[in-house]
């Protein structure tokens, strides 16, 4: 299994911050990724003092249901996210270098990735 992270680096203010997860089964056989609800990932952004300022699942509610994804030789799974540049309480950032920081958390492959470092300008 390959794990990636990227995304837009030099954002200006205020402008939303696209980033995607892709997740590439390399072997030669099929992989079958369960978890034990909903939540299969989670994006964290961290100020240069390493705070989280800001997480994707915070405030999301996920079914407490087993979830399978199955991923052939050779295929990808990309998960994608937006950041709008706020603070998870609502607050605009201010300029400065952050971090983005992704979670995969499949029972049997949990992997953390990071950082994708970016800078807000202007």
């Amino acid at each position: 299994m390959v794990f990636a992270i990227s995304g837009g680096w030099k954002p200006k203010r205020g402008q939303e911050v696209g980033f995607e997860l892709v997740i590439r089964n390399t072997s030669d056989k099929t992989i079958e990724l369960k978890w034990p609800s909903a939540k299969t990932h989670d994006f964290v952004v961290r100020n240069a003092k390493r705070k989280i300022i800001w997480r994707w699942s915070k405030d999301k509610s996920f079914a407490q249901a087993f979830k399978t994804k199955t991923l052939k030789s050779g295929s990808k799974m990309v998960i994608k996210s937006i950041w709008d540049q706020k603070t998870n309480s609502g607050k605009t950032t201010p300029r400065g270098k952050y971090t983005i920081w992704a979670e995969f958390n499949p029972m049997s492959y949990s992997k953390k990735l990071g950082p994708l470092g970016i800078r807000l300008v202007k």
